[in-house]
């Protein structure tokens, strides 16, 4: 039985996949779409780049969740500002607090220390799918986190796991024990895995795939295949240009030939992951423009939402 890909909506969505293959823009145009069904939606830049922001017609995010055109909300994360906040709250008193940011041993250990930053990082997370202190605050219905390369987001999501290992008593472990129960709730956290027809590009998804199921337990969308190039020609068409040979005066037949080459190698990708998942993946066709535009996150959203969600 294939898996359950297309389910409902989650309440903390991470969306990962190698460098350049378009995660920012997938996080940008899926929160715009599900915003615009009246869904409180979170959207969340972990990058120092500012890129999510832009694409979002935002100079910058701000580092607590702010209102951004069509009923959205958008914020930035900043680790090392965390950590701090995190163990302010834990100290409670403030002489000691100063003391404790001023060592460079602090730094160094927070930074060495595995999983301290990701998991300060996830328990900040987890707040904003809750709802406030006396129910002062609502909690997002979708919290998307335009997460990290592929690499560094298996670190994060691998977090929980392993510091419950390492802490298994304490105040410490109640706190991981919650954000644990989030993360493996596939009715509440999922992760959607984005990649482009590139050979290096789907290794990785798959790859990232597998080390996912193997001890993570996070509940996987149904992919994205990005910058798919559409169908423009059919069989018979493809074996007619194939039999030409394109002199230096007709480029158009040369451009041809190479947009049915892409359209093969896209369409072996596809094939591809759809034996690994086990499910067809959502693919989205190239934009041919310099920058994307609104009408582009649109169409790539409104496709988004409905390829991902049955109840969306």
């Amino acid at each position: 039985m294939a898996p359950p890909y297309n389910a409902p909506v989650p309440q903390l969505l991470f969306v990962t996949g190698k460098g350049g293959v378009g995660k920012t823009t997938i996080a940008a145009a899926l929160a715009q779409a599900l915003a615009a069904q009246r869904r409180r939606v979170l959207v969340v830049e972990t990058g120092a780049d500012a890129s999510l922001a832009r694409l979002l017609g935002q100079t910058v995010f701000e580092t607590e969740p702010a209102a951004l055109a069509g009923g959205l909300h958008g914020v930035r994360i900043e680790s090392r500002a965390l950590v701090e906040s995190y163990f302010r709250r834990l100290l409670r008193l403030p002489f000691l607090s100063r003391r404790l940011f001023a060592s460079a041993t602090f730094h160094a250990v927070t930074a060495a220390a595995p999983g301290v930053s990701e998991f300060v990082l996830l328990d900040h997370l987890a707040q904003w799918t809750e709802p406030g202190r006396f129910a002062v605050r609502a909690p997002y219905d979708m919290v998307i986190v335009d997460g990290p390369a592929s690499g560094h987001a298996l670190r994060l999501l691998r977090t929980p796991r392993q510091l419950a290992a390492l802490v298994p008593r304490g105040p410490l472990a109640g706190a991981v024990g919650q954000v644990r129960a989030l993360l493996d709730d596939p009715r509440r956290t999922a992760v959607l895995l984005v990649s482009i027809p590139d050979e290096m590009a789907v290794t990785e998804m798959l790859e990232t795939r597998a080390a996912l199921a193997d001890g993570v337990g996070i509940r996987l969308l149904r992919p994205v295949l990005n910058r798919v190039w559409p169908r423009r020609f059919s069989a018979a068409d493809a074996a007619a240009l194939a039999a030409l040979r394109a002199p230096a005066d007709q480029p158009l037949v040369a451009a041809a030939q190479l947009d049915i080459s892409a359209r093969h190698e896209a369409e072996r990708h596809l094939a591809r992951l759809r034996r690994a998942f086990g499910a067809a993946p959502v693919a989205l066709h190239e934009v041919c423009a310099a920058t994307l535009g609104p009408q582009d996150l649109a169409r790539m959203g409104a496709a988004l939402r409905l390829g991902l969600f049955e109840d969306a």
